[in-house]
């Protein structure tokens, strides 16, 4: 086994629930044949002169499950305090995990709302077929990590305490924390938040040394045994463009000096005194090729066929990069190629608009990045989940009513240029940033709110809570897309 596969091991379910997936099983085949392994084929993006991205897939899978399309949004308004409930804010954070150790991938997504979508592969090596979702569980109740805000928290499942039991791990936005939720026969215990030696929090950034850790946003972690001596380290990625390691100096049990025990041993930051600079490494390659891309997401899987671990990075734009190891004694990786391109709009996606029941998903922004070989032949695929957002139209406006829709979009555009908003190119381009925009400019807020309302008497609201402005009728979205090779 090569040192990036050690210790996935399939989590255990139950003897009752296995018993019952085996009549799911039979059903599930049954409409194998209504799905394109476990989704539907969509046309490829292009650049702007009509070429490719690249040669490197076939086609792109918008991911299915129960003949439905995955997508995490929720029309539950939002509530005041209740930030666990619902995943509101869209995103997808897509893995692959033989979750029920039957030999076939299982898909998990992780939402905004910091909890674990799990759907069953009901299908046959090659060709996945995915049922509906459950809740992941941890010590007797759902598992669910502090996110409340804007990012999926991507789950990652490695044995990092080298028990024999894949673990659960994942990031959160805020404070940009890493959760542990241990594995066991049976299942995962209550979450932990990793810590390092000193019990401090594991953190992806250090500013000024005499002022102590800065927390950065959206960490997202991934597993990778970066110094070969037999424990997994711990890549991070985050909001702030940086890419991380954090090594493991365990060994992986050691009661007393980790605060939970099996925890691995990340090295602690000290300042005042003794100023110790070398406990995280950013990955070379990351901050500089890759500069100006924000929330970065890392994969870990041999995407080459060489034999060796490379990383895989989503990022804020929708772009997807390439990081190739380069195969030495310690770990160092080419300049990042580009897998993907940005989508329109980059970390400004603008929301489309639809009509009733005519809802078709494009590739959205905010890539969180997964890898598995989703068809069985042998090379690794590319998972992308992501965040778009939807207006939907009323049903039965006449054709003049639409004409008046399309002028007051021409306003929008005017208005926010007016403003001084930045590349107001299209009507809907991102109403939360334009939103501070006008708190600050009382000369105009009263006139950008009159135009949002006119606005939305042709639109389906979503949040009666925030009617006063156009976030009330969006829809974000979190969907999940195969990139077959």
């Amino acid at each position: 086994m090569s040192r990036y596969e050690r210790a996935c091991q399939p989590g255990l379910m139950t003897q009752d629930r296995l018993k019952q997936r085996s009549l799911a099983r039979v059903l599930s085949l049954a409409l194998a044949s209504l799905s394109l392994l476990g989704g539907e084929a969509v046309a490829i993006e292009r650049n702007e002169d009509g070429t490719p991205p690249g040669d490197w897939y076939e086609e792109a899978i918008l991911m299915r499950a129960d003949g439905a399309l995955i997508d995490t949004a929720s029309d539950t308004p939002s509530r005041s305090g209740v930030w666990f409930e619902e995943d509101r804010n869209g995103h997808a954070g897509p893995t692959f995990h033989d979750y029920d150790g039957d030999g076939l991938e299982d898909l998990i997504i992780g939402g905004s709302a910091g909890r674990f979508r799990l759907y069953l592969n009901e299908g046959e090596p090659g060709a996945p077929v995915f049922s509906g979702y459950e809740w992941i569980e941890a010590a007797g109740e759902t598992a669910i990590v502090r996110n409340w805000c804007c990012v999926a928290a991507g789950p990652s499942f490695a044995d990092i305490d080298g028990d024999g039991h894949a673990d659960l791990t994942a990031g959160s936005y805020s404070p940009g924390l890493i959760y542990w939720f241990q594995g066991q026969d049976g299942g995962f215990r209550a979450r932990q938040s990793l810590t390092d030696w000193g019990g401090l929090d594991v953190i992806t950034r250090l500013n000024e040394v005499d002022e102590g850790p800065h927390l950065a946003y959206a960490a997202k972690p991934a597993w990778l045994d970066w110094d070969d001596d037999g424990r997994l380290d711990l890549i991070i990625g985050n909001a702030q463009g940086d890419l991380v390691v954090r090594r493991n100096h365990g060994p992986a049990h050691q009661p007393g000096i980790t605060p939970v025990e099996g925890q691995p041993v990340f090295a602690t930051f000290s300042w005042g005194g003794s100023h110790q600079l070398d406990v995280f490494e950013v990955v070379e390659g990351g901050a500089g090729p890759m500069q100006g891309e924000e929330y970065l997401v890392p994969a870990v899987g041999d995407w080459d066929g060489d034999g060796h671990p490379d990383l895989i990075v989503g990022t804020q734009s929708g772009a997807v990069y390439f990081l190739r190891n380069l195969g030495g004694e310690e770990i160092a990786f080419a300049a990042p190629q580009r897998l993907l391109p940005s989508v329109r709009g980059g970390e400004h996606i603008s929301a489309h608009v639809v009509r009733p029941g005519q809802y078709s998903p494009v590739r959205g922004s905010r890539a969180s990045v997964a890898l598995t070989d989703y068809n069985g032949n042998g090379v690794l695929d590319l998972v992308v989940g992501d965040w778009s957002r939807s207006l939907t139209l009323k049903n039965g406006l006449t054709d003049a009513e639409l004409q008046a829709f399309e002028a007051l979009q021409d306003e929008l555009v005017a208005l926010d240029r007016r403003a001084g908003v930045e590349g107001p190119d299209e009507p809907f381009r991102d109403r939360f940033r334009s939103t501070f925009v006008y708190f600050d400019n009382e000369d105009l807020r009263e006139e950008m709110q009159a135009l949002e309302q006119r606005l939305g008497q042709f639109l389906e609201p979503v949040d009666s809570t925030r009617l006063q402005m156009l976030r009330g009728y969006e829809r974000q979205h979190g969907h999940v897309w195969v990139y077959v090779r």
